[in-house]
Order: C-alpha cells, then sequence, then structure tokens
C-alpha cells in the first residue's frame, strides 16, 4: 500500500485481492499483527458477512508479534547490563585491520575466526542470537578487546567483565524459550495452530520460574504484564487446536490452561467453560454442512517414540482421570454425537512424539469422524504468525527492484523459491 493504513484502506486493498481471486466466499481466517488498524478492518469484513465458520476464527493476532512484545518489554529492563558485550563486538568488526588482528587472536586460542554480527533494537532475537553466538568466545573477545582498551588509555571500568558474561550466560537461556517459541509458530509446513498453546506454556514456565531472579526480576514483571495484556484470555483459535489433538482434546487442554493460570495467576476456568460451549457451536455448523458425507477408511499410521516435552501431559494422565470433563461435555450439549464420542476417547498422552503428523491422523480417521475431520482441517491450516508472510515480501522486494529491470518472470520465480 503506498498510501495511508487506515482501516478503510486495508479493507479496500483486501478486498479487491479477494474479488479479483473470487474467493471472497471462502474466507475462514485472516491473520494480521496488533495495528489498530488492522483490527479496526476486521469489523468492514464483519459487516460484508465475509467471515465464514460463524466468524469464530476470522480475525488471528500474530502470535510471534505478541512474542516480540512481550519480550521487547523485558529487554528495555536489561539492555544496560549487555551494552559492554554489545560495544565489544561492534568495535571489534567495524574495521577489517582490527579483524585480522582478532583473528589471529581467535586462532592462537584455539577457536575459528569468525565476524559477529551486532543486534538490531527492532528485532529482540537479534539480541539473542549475539549473545548466543559470542558466549563460546567470551574469553577471547575479553582478552582482545581488553588488552586494546588498556594500549589507548581508556578507564579500566570499560573493560568486560566475566560478570557482563555471566549476565548474558542468564539472559541466552531464558530467551531460547521464547526464541523457540518464535521459531516454531512461524512455521509454514505443519500445522502451527496446534502448537500455540504448548509454546504458551513453556513460556508461562519460564517467565514463573525467573520471577525472583535478581538479574531479570524486573524484565520477568514488565514481560509477564505485557503477556496477561494478550493472553489473560485464551484465543478460541489455540484452544481448539490442541482439541483437536487426539492426544489432548478437551481434557488435556483443562490440564494445560490450569497449569498456565497457576504460573501467572490467571484464572482460566470460565473461559475453559465457553471454549466447550463454543466448540459444540462450531461443530453444529459443520455437521449441517458435512453431516452426510461418509470416508473410506484409510491405512493407520505407524506410532513413533515418545518426545520429553509431554511431560506435563502424561503426569496429568497419572494424576487425574478425564473422565469428569469429558461427562461434564456431554452435559454441555443436547446434540454432537461425533464430537462427543471423539473427547470422551480415552485421553492418551502415550502417542506424544515430535514426528506426530496430526494431519495424516485426521486423514487416517476421518471415517471414524467425518464431520470433525473438516473442522480439524479448516483449523489446523490456518496460520498463527505473519512472519512466514512478511519474510516473502521483504525477499522480493530485495530481488525485485530497479538495477534488476532485466529479469525474466522465471528467474523471478527461481530466485523466491531458493530462498524459501
Amino acid at each position: 500500500m503506498d498510501f495511508a493504513h487506515t482501516a478503510d484502506n486495508i479493507f479496500a486493498v483486501i478486498l479487491s485481492v479477494l474479488e479479483t481471486y473470487d474467493i471472497t466466499h471462502r474466507i475462514l481466517s485472516i491473520t494480521l499483527d496488533n495495528a489498530s488498524a488492522n483490527t479496526k478492518s476486521i469489523a468492514l469484513f464483519t459487516e460484508r458477512n465475509i467471515p465464514q465458520a460463524g466468524g469464530y476464527f476470522f480475525h488471528q493476532r500474530c502470535a510471534c508479534h505478541i512474542i516480540n512484545l512481550v519480550v521487547q518489554s523485558g529487554l528495555k529492563k536489561v539492555s544496560n547490563r549487555i551494552e559492554r558485550i554489545r560495544d565489544a563486538i561492534s568495535w571489534i568488526g567495524s574495521s577489517n585491520p582490527r579483524f585480522q588482528e582478532f583473528g589471529r587472536h581467535c586462532t592462537l586460542n584455539g577457536l575459528r575466526p569468525r565476524r559477529f554480527q551486532t543486534d538490531m533494537p527492532v528485532r529482540w532475537n537479534s539480541t539473542y542470537l549475539m549473545l548466543k553466538n559470542c558466549l563460546e568466545y567470551d574469553t577471547t573477545i575479553s582478552g582482545f578487546y581488553n588488552m586494546k582498551l588498556a594500549e589507548s588509555g581508556c578507564p579500566p571500568a570499560q573493560s568486560l567483565t566475566p560478570d557482563d558474561w555471566y549476565v548474558a550466560k542468564i539472559f541466552v537461556e531464558f530467551l531460547q524459550v521464547f526464541y523457540n517459541a518464535t521459531v516454531t509458530l512461524s512455521g509454514v509446513y505443519y500445522p502451527t495452530s496446534s502448537q500455540a498453546i504448548h509454546q504458551i506454556v513453556e513460556m508461562s514456565d519460564m517467565l514463573n520460574t525467573y520471577r525472583e531472579d535478581d538479574l531479570l526480576g524486573d524484565a520477568v514483571v514488565a514481560m509477564e504484564t505485557k503477556f496477561k495484556k494478550y493472553l489473560s484470555e485464551m484465543p478460541f483459535l489455540y484452544a481448539l487446536g490442541v482439541i483437536v489433538d487426539p492426544r489432548i482434546k478437551l481434557a488435556g487442554l483443562e490440564y494445560l490452561l490450569e497449569f498456565t493460570g497457576n504460573k501467572l495467576s490467571i484464572d482460566y476456568s470460565e473461559q475453559i467453560t465457553n471454549i466447550r460451549n463454543k466448540l459444540f457451536e462450531v461443530f453444529s455448523i459443520y455437521e449441517r454442512r458435512f453431516g452426510g458425507i461418509h470416508t473410506e477408511p484409510s491405512p493407520e499410521p505407524d506410532r513413533q517414540p515418545l518426545p520429553t516435552s509431554w511431560s506435563i501431559l502424561k503426569r496429568r494422565k497419572k494424576d487425574k482421570s478425564a473422565s469428569s470433563s469429558s461427562s461434564t461435555t456431554r452435559s454441555a450439549a443436547s446434540s454432537g454425537a461425533e464430537l462427543n464420542r471423539f473427547l470422551e476417547a480415552q485421553f492418551d498422552a502415550d502417542e506424544n512424539t515430535e514426528n506426530f503428523d496430526l494431519l495424516l491422523w485426521w486423514k487416517t480417521y476421518s471415517y471414524r469422524y467425518p464431520v470433525l475431520s473438516h473442522l480439524a482441517r479448516d483449523i489446523l491450516v490456518i496460520l498463527v504468525s505473519t512472519v512466514s508472510s512478511e519474510q516473502a515480501f521483504s525477499t522480493s522486494g530485495r530481488i525485485i527492484e530497479p538495477r534488476k529491470n532485466c529479469l525474466t518472470p522465471e528467474m523471478v520465480e527461481v530466485l523466491i523459491c531458493i530462498r524459501d
């Protein structure tokens, strides 16, 4: 858009694309970042009755953008603690002769010479990667940098100290969970809606662990406040993403939300009831549409070894029976026999594996759950992040520019694809 990003303009541009491809009546979901104009534009789509499936999934806020806002609020509290490391890395890399001398210093210490990228204020993950990449070189960087400071007569207060690297090490350990969540939720070749709550659980556990930490306590308080602002009300899509996972379902969702709520002092109990009611409402929409469809059974997928990330759910299986949640589910609706049958099947976290293919599972068992399989497929293809789209536009902007005006369409396609 080469003009003002107002809600009306955003609505008009997106609508023009939908009309061009004649898909206005097929839009299930739009994922946007948290700009206020984006949020206001959603109301214009709703007025035109564009959302499908009752509009329950129509507007999704970019999960990675929320994580960015959470981490940025914490970085403001601790950025001064890593300032000297940032200055050292920037100074070493700002001159080729200086970097060559640093390279020889690395070789003498048995390390491969390498250049470190400094971080950018608008990208918190660049700070994480900067610190992570240079931790292995901590003594070498300190030795070289402090030696050069002494030679130039700079005061010792500017020198790097072991305390600086200790702070960096703790900070990297803390941020790793948020970095992993960003990478996981920005994927495009696997369902991300089913991963969102798992990442929220990990982040809430990390915030709880470091809340009283002497170094990061202030940052954690700021991050927790921002976290609650956006996630104290769990998005319905995230909830359904785990409900349609046969290893978790409604009983597992209830336990995960209880775990998260205990870590961050959030009461999700009322939301669980609302999620259950909305689930049956959405299912009734799909039941009216796909109720007469029958499919043939497919070969069952192989079982895979267990991953370790599901320890919470396995612990829940030992501690609490799922029968109480299942009976409550049945009483919540008088219809939806197929949905009730799925939810009342035994809660099982023993099939957990990072290689478990959720879409394949639903394809395999679509003969058993013909309506629910359609709902699950729609839920699992919704992206919870705009990162991949933004990266595609950034890549194309670097390729399709005035100095490359002789590129053929075929070559543009090749250049874009090899950067995937």
